[in-house]
C-alpha cells in the first residue's frame, strides 16, 4: 500500500499536466486547514479557490467575542462529561490551556490560523495514509485506500518540494514575497513578521520554510506508527472514551 501511493504520486508529481490538475486537492485541504483553525479560534471563516491570483484564500473575520465564549462553554461541558476519568481530564486541560494561549491575543490566532494551512495539508495528509494503512473508514476499500495512499503522498511532496524552494530557490523566493497582488501577504511571511515583531526573535521565510519542511516528516511517521502498534493504542483510545473508567 505505502509502496503503490508512494510510486503513483512520485509519478504524478514529474509529470506537469497531473500535477497541475491534482493541485486543487492541496489548494482544498489547505484552505480547509485555515478555516478550521480559525473558526476554532473564534474567527469565522469562509474557504476559496482563488481564480485571480491562483490557489485559494480563507476570508476570516476578526474575534468573536460570544463564539470565543461557545467554545470555552465546549471545553467546559467536555471537561464535565469527562471528570471521572483522569487521563481524559488532563488531555482536554493540555488543549484548553493551549486553545487559550491561542486565542488571548490577536497575533497568536494569526500565527495559528496562518500555520494551519500548510499544517492542515500534512495533518489531513497523516490521517489519510492511516486510513489507508488500516482499511479503517472507507466504504470500497479496494478502491479508496491505494487512492487515500496516493493522496497523503502527493500532499506530502508537494508540500516538501515548496518548502525546499522556498530555502533554496531565489527567484521562487522572490516570488513568494511578492504576495497576493502584491498586496496580501503569504502565510510563511505573516509567521516570520508576528514572530519577529512580538517576540523578537529573529526570524524569515527560509526559517519558517525549514520549520515546515522538518515538520512534513512527523504526521506520517506518526501514522505508521499508530498503525504498527494500533492494538495499544486502540486500547488506550477506548478507555479515553469512558466516563467512569472505574
Amino acid at each position: 500500500m505505502l509502496a503503490g501511493g508512494l510510486v503513483a504520486a512520485l509519478i504524478a508529481h514529474v509529470l506537469p499536466f497531473v500535477r497541475f490538475v491534482l493541485s486543487p486537492l492541496v489548494t482544498l485541504l489547505h484552505e480547509f486547514g485555515h478555516a478550521v483553525a480559525a473558526w476554532l479560534l473564534g474567527c469565522p471563516a469562509v474557504p476559496a479557490f482563488d481564480f485571480v491570483y491562483g490557489g485559494g484564500v480563507t476570508h476570516h473575520k476578526y474575534f468573536q467575542l460570544p463564539l470565543g465564549i461557545l467554545i470555552a462553554v465546549g471545553w467546559a461541558w467536555l471537561a464535565w462529561t469527562f471528570r471521572r476519568n483522569p487521563r481524559t481530564l488532563a488531555l482536554i486541560g493540555v488543549c484548553t490551556v493551549a486553545w487559550l494561549v491561542a486565542v488571548s491575543s490577536e497575533w497568536r490566532r494569526e500565527v495559528v490560523i496562518s500555520a494551519m494551512g500548510h499544517g492542515g495539508e500534512l495533518i489531513l495528509a497523516g490521517v489519510l495514509l492511516y486510513m489507508a494503512l488500516s482499511g479503517v473508514g472507507w466504504r470500497i476499500p479496494e478502491i479508496e485506500r491505494p487512492l487515500g495512499a496516493f493522496t497523503a503522498f502527493f500532499v506530502q511532496i508537494q508540500t516538501m518540494q515548496f518548502a525546499w524552494r522556498l530555502r533554496n530557490d531565489a527567484d521562487y523566493l522572490a516570488w513568494y514575497r511578492e504576495g497576493k497582488g502584491g498586496a496580501m501577504m503569504n502565510d510563511l511571511e505573516v509567521i516570520a513578521l508576528d514572530i519577529k515583531i512580538w517576540t523578537g526573535l529573529s526570524l524569515d521565510i527560509e526559517q519558517v520554510a525549514g520549520w515546515l519542511l522538518a515538520f512534513s516528516l512527523i504526521p506520517v511517521a506518526i501514522a505508521i506508527l499508530l498503525y504498527v502498534f494500533r492494538e495499544p493504542v486502540n486500547a488506550f483510545a477506548r478507555s479515553l472514551l469512558l466516563l467512569d473508567p472505574d
